[in-house]
């Protein structure tokens, strides 16, 4: 006798791993893949002027690090592994 829906639920979780964590390297990438950890104020060069002098400014933007890019492929790679805990049915083999 076949498990209900156990055919049905494991590919597709793991195309929810795989779609998660492609969105999580390409939010990465598209708002600025810092190198570090994640920012919410960026710094921002600014030039006085009058008196010509540069000076620092923080712009309030958020700017994702290596933390958002770890947490969000570990999500995906938990998903992932919790296809590898759900039984197969008796009838499915490994290939």
């Amino acid at each position: 006798m076949k498990s209900a829906g156990s055919n049905k639920v494991v590919p597709l979780l793991r195309a929810l791993a795989v779609l998660s964590a492609v969105a999580v390297i390409a939010c990465w990438l598209s708002l600025g893949a810092h190198m570090g950890w994640s920012q919410t104020r960026v710094p921002a060069y600014k030039t006085d002027p009058i008196t010509e002098t540069t000076f620092t400014d923080y712009e309030n933007r958020f700017l994702p690090g290596l933390d958002f890019l770890g947490a969000g492929l570990l999500g995906a790679a938990a998903i992932f592994a919790l296809t590898l805990l759900i039984p197969r049915s008796r009838g499915e083999k490994l290939q």
